[in-house]
């Protein structure tokens, strides 16, 4: 099989996968519960006759009931959903067409027209994480003195001579070897060229489907000379306690390279390029919501594990103009002060407002009696398609060492900070009770206001220009309600987004 050919399998892999994410809700979740991955399906074989049927008589009906030369087994649908990744698969002709046209496209060739694809390297597939480490080993190298036996028979033994003779010896090759292990690190770890590195290429080259997303990376670092390792940080990871996240990544020794991720919530993920262990060049990938229409979920740390539940579009978690995730839909119970319950509600969509030049005002409360929880409870959390971000979380009252606030770069309060050098006393509420809090950025100056009042005022640093806002989130311990939501802009009060949650 040729190498384009494998590239366009795998894209015809990629949709039809996203086609039965897409018809999930309608088609199977009746029967196979909510969509968290094909993996945790609980029933794959029934699952997988359901799908060969839907296939069948989707064929039936385009085909005028000529479509028997286009069928498949169970067993072939089986390894083209769960082991075409893993194993160089080869998939017959007829099989082929026969995805095609459950997918809408007239033959192969109206495939690979609709779908011009401009990558001849080799796609390494990562839709499972797995997190993985690339360390340079250096191996010890021992080096023999050998006498000159020319004169060992004649020479006269003087042990002092002869040790200070070793002595200098042994210090003098010491030195030696010591030089080329400095010269031969500094050759390994020396910086790379400003010049070589702008021509490294790091971008998006295709996606597929909204929440969840598949998405295609490529790099290219054959500009570089003396690269040992190649590292693509992806942007996701897991939450291991309160205070520590791991990332996954993808590591290659590959210098140019094709990888696939799929992103099953929406936001802005930062991906890193890195050589050498040092990080060359960053994307900055949004994944969109449906317009006007806010995303929940929940995640945390519990039963000594990692946990996140899955976006569910079939729950309606509005009632009385309220937006509140079920609380019931958390882990029961936590057991150290290292778990966490936390429930984020998103929407992430073009705003059209810059991230400095925006009023973000809202209602909120979390009450115990709902499923909030204590101390440090509410984080409002803004980012730009340029991923600077704004966050200020909000506690209950006489919890305000737990209160944090940063803007771009600058850091004005952030967890476990000994030193509490600025005063952010007034974001201690009663959670029990509504609040309206308003963050006003205006250039580089961000204010506060918690219930009408100044909580907060101050300049701060962004790493890059500000760009465009894409992603408001609020974020709960435990689960939070939310009343409205409204957005202006700054300068010109402009209400750019306002919500009621009113069904």
């Amino acid at each position: 099989m040729k190498l384009k050919d494998k590239v366009y399998l795998q894209e015809l892999r990629e949709q039809f996968l996203q086609k039965i994410i897409d018809e999930w809700e309608v088609k199977w979740q009746a029967i196979f519960n909510e969509f968290e991955s094909f993996e945790l399906i609980k029933n794959k074989n029934s699952f997988l006759e359901a799908l060969l049927a839907d296939i069948e008589t989707c064929l039936y009906q385009k085909l005028n009931g000529q479509s028997s030369k286009y069928l498949f087994s169970k067993d072939f649908l089986r390894r083209f959903i769960y082991e075409y990744g893993n194993k160089d698969a080869r998939i017959q002709s007829h099989s082929r067409t026969g995805i095609l046209l459950y997918l809408n496209y007239d033959s192969w060739e109206d495939f690979v027209a609709k779908n011009p694809i401009d990558d001849s390297q080799h796609i390494n597939i990562n839709y499972l994480n797995i997190d993985e480490s690339l360390l340079p080993v250096f191996l010890k190298n021992q080096s023999l003195l050998v006498e000159n036996q020319g004169f060992i028979d004649f020479q006269e033994l003087r042990p002092k001579k002869n040790y200070k003779k070793y002595l200098w010896g042994t210090l003098g090759i010491i030195f030696i070897l010591s030089t080329l292990y400095f010269v031969f690190n500094w050759w390994q770890n020396r910086p790379f060229s400003a010049e070589d590195v702008n021509k490294v290429k790091f971008e998006i080259i295709k996606t597929v489907g909204r929440v969840p997303q598949a998405v295609r990376i490529k790099y290219d670092i054959s500009s570089l000379i003396n690269v040992r390792n190649v590292e693509v940080e992806t942007g996701v990871g897991k939450i291991l306690t309160a205070t520590h996240f791991e990332g996954f990544s993808f590591v290659s020794d590959k210098k140019i390279d094709t990888l696939a991720q799929t992103y099953f919530y929406p936001g802005v993920y930062q991906l890193a390029l890195l050589a050498n262990d040092k990080v060359i060049k960053h994307i900055n990938h949004v994944v969109y919501s449906k317009p006007n229409i806010w995303n929940v979920w929940g995640f945390g740390v519990a039963y000594e594990k990692d946990w996140i539940t899955n976006i569910n579009p079939a729950k309606n978690y509005i009632k009385d103009g309220v937006f509140h995730f079920n609380p019931d839909e958390l882990p029961k119970e936590i057991k150290d002060e290292n778990d966490l319950r936390n429930t984020t509600h998103a929407l992430v969509q073009d705003f059209g407002v810059r991230l400095d030049s925006l009023e973000v005002e809202t209602r909120l409360k979390n009450p115990q009696n709902e499923g909030g929880e204590s101390c440090y409870d509410m984080q409002i959390s803004l980012f730009d398609k340029k991923f600077n971000s704004i966050g200020a979380k909000f506690t209950t009252e006489g919890c305000t060492d737990f209160a944090t606030l940063s803007a771009g770069k600058t850091y004005f309060r952030i967890l476990n900070n000994k030193q509490k050098n600025v005063d952010l006393d007034n974001f201690g509420v009663n959670q029990d009770e509504w609040n309206v809090f308003k963050l006003i950025v205006k250039g580089n100056t961000l204010a506060v206001f918690v219930n009408e009042k100044l909580a907060f005022k101050g300049n701060f640093e962004t790493n890059e220009t500000c760009a465009g806002l894409v992603d408001l989130r609020i974020v709960f311990k435990g689960a939070g309600s939310i009343d409205w939501v409204k957005i202006s802009n700054s300068f010109t009060n402009k209400v750019v987004y306002q919500t009621n949650f009113d069904e």
